[in-house]
């Protein structure tokens, strides 16, 4: 238990203070969207928060890996940065331009171009490492599979309802907690029963964001 509450506030720390520290940067890097104009410096941000947590959870992280074939495994991550690297690049330049038809301002990732995805993979990777986390340390308490599952969906998805502190556009809000929540149920079972589930698991967290960009241009296209 004493491992599961000091998870849980590595967790909670980390999350809150990456995104305070988010946010005060944007006057000093005066960027309309952060993502877009300063790729290569939130990159570097979240890939030091990434590493600084995976430093905190390398013990138990690499005793669930199994990495029996690093070659195997390299070949798979190779293969998703393609990928991703193909829909950032060639994909998404591609899609019809959007146009915004209310009167409050959407969320900056409405406005996403090819470079938001860079910083994007990274935040995304630092995720997947606390999500890892929480669920290794609850599975070495022995819970089953189904209460793993229930406490996973409810802290991540609790965790973004924290954006209604910094987004008031509520439906954005509830659609992110929705899919926080259901992705929270279901990422134990990639980690603890399915192969290579770590990445499995960063796959799906990503394709929800290039789906969700999709949308966006297929329901804001302005032709």
């Amino acid at each position: 238990m004493t491992r599961l509450i000091f998870t849980i506030l590595v967790i909670g720390v980390a999350w809150g203070v990456s995104g305070l520290g988010y946010f005060t940067l944007e006057p000093l890097l005066n960027a309309e969207v952060w993502y877009n104009e300063a790729p290569i410096f939130f990159t570097v941000y979240y890939g030091l928060w990434a590493g600084a947590v995976f430093a905190v959870f390398q013990r138990s992280i690499y005793r669930w890996t199994k990495l029996d074939t690093p070659f195997e495994y390299s070949v798979y991550v190779a293969v998703m940065v393609v990928s991703f690297g193909s829909f950032a690049l060639l994909v998404l330049p591609n899609l019809p331009p959007v146009e915004w038809t209310f009167d409050t301002t959407p969320v900056e990732f409405f406005w996403a171009n090819s470079w938001y995805f860079l910083p994007k993979s990274a935040e995304i990777l630092f995720q997947q490492i606390l999500i890892a986390a929480l669920i290794l340390a609850l599975h070495e308490l022995k819970l089953t599979l189904p209460h793993i599952a229930l406490v996973v969906a409810i802290l991540f998805g609790g965790f973004h309802l924290s954006m209604a502190l910094t987004y008031d556009n509520p439906v954005y809000v509830v659609r992110y907690t929705i899919a926080a929540t259901v992705f929270g149920a279901f990422a134990p079972y990639l980690i603890l029963r399915v192969r290579l589930g770590f990445l499995i698991s960063y796959a799906i967290h990503w394709s929800f964001y290039a789906v969700d960009i999709v949308l966006i241009h297929i329901i804001f296209s302005a032709i």
